[in-house]
């Protein structure tokens, strides 16, 4: 699937909305079926990839926030051990992909 930036955030905030509710996994997510397998099973990291190869420079979440493994809720929902952490973080997640959204 070709994805533009706008796609990317929708089909994040779409992720990150389950992650929320559920706590699981990012490959556990039921919406790969629709969208296809992506990059790190990430839509940046896809959108990033179809856009210079691997690399972060395209990335929107990169270009508003930074590097998404320094201390990030991205990163603390990583290393998350029970789900309720990992709903926690994706929470917190969501919020800065709404930003990007706009809402």
């Amino acid at each position: 699937m070709k994805l533009t930036r706008k796609k990317a955030i929708a089909i994040s905030i779409e992720l990150w909305t389950s992650l929320a509710e559920t706590g699981k996994h990012k490959w556990d997510w039921g919406g790969w079926r629709k969208y296809g397998l992506m990059a790190a099973y990430c839509p940046f990291c896809e959108f990033s990839a179809q856009q210079e190869g691997m690399g972060c420079d395209s990335c929107p979440y990169y270009q508003e926030f930074g590097d998404c493994v320094d201390d990030t809720p991205y990163r603390l929902w990583c290393n998350a051990e029970t789900e309720e952490e990992r709903k926690k973080y994706a929470k917190e997640f969501l919020a800065q992909l709404l930003y990007l959204k706009g809402e």
